[in-house]
């Protein structure tokens, strides 16, 4: 009789192992699923929602009726729309890691602003805006105006490429802190980031020469600058 008992409990331990083997490996290949379910669930998601580009909008001053400075037989509007702005297209489409898009050159944006209520109102706050004039009466040199008291890192790219093609205007030395500008007022008081690009004098030959002659070189930088994105 003992070794009846023995034996039964033997035998019924034998036929009890298989069954915890199998629910234990069974329960570890759920969870190792759940794991790679998790994970490729998270990569899927990285992939659907890829990194939003930085917006920057490009805007030539004046227009739309309003000549803007003059100087060198030419007006601030047209020397923009004419020269500036088509290399700045050019070289916009190159960029890969920003999206750039262009104010509408037929219009004014500061009027826009001002009297319709609508331009800089009218603009998303994760938008950064970038102005180009140029400067009068008398001068030489180009300079960035800034909405903070110090210079962004783009602002001093900016700087930089006025330096090297126009010149700087020595009365700012690359930068000038401006609240008085009611259009640039609208964006600051909005949140919005801005830089305004005073590229040289349009009354000053040496200036507009240097404009004209470098041109293509000096968008191809400015593109370079905002986006701080090498263009190849």
């Amino acid at each position: 009789m003992k070794h009846n008992w023995k034996i039964g409990f033997v035998a019924g331990i034998t036929l009890l192992l298989p069954l915890v083997l199998a629910t234990t490996t069974l329960t570890t290949a759920n969870a190792a699923n759940k794991t790679t379910t998790s994970k490729t669930a998270k990569k899927a998601k990285a992939k659907a929602k890829p990194k939003a580009k930085k917006h920057y909008l490009i805007v030539m001053g004046h227009g739309a009726g309003d000549p803007g400075a003059r100087g060198n037989g030419t007006t601030e509007a047209t020397f923009l729309r004419k020269h500036m702005l088509p290399q700045l297209r050019k070289y916009a489409k190159k960029v890969k890691g920003s999206t750039i898009t262009f104010y509408n050159p037929k219009k004014n944006l500061v009027s826009d602003t001002l009297y319709h209520h609508k331009g800089s109102y009218k603009l998303n706050k994760k938008t950064t805006v970038i102005m180009f004039h140029l400067d009068a009466p008398a001068g030489h040199g180009g300079h960035v105006i800034i909405h903070k008291k110090h210079p962004t890192k783009r602002d001093r790219r900016l700087a930089k490429v006025i330096k090297k093609y126009v010149g700087l205007n020595r009365a700012y030395n690359g930068f000038s802190y401006r609240t008085n500008l009611r259009n640039c007022n609208v964006l600051r008081h909005r949140g919005i980031d801005y830089s305004l690009v005073e590229s040289g004098f349009i009354t000053n030959k040496n200036d507009v020469k240097h404009l004209k002659k470098h041109m293509a070189k000096i968008a191809k930088a400015d593109i370079e600058a905002i986006t701080n994105e090498k263009i190849k």
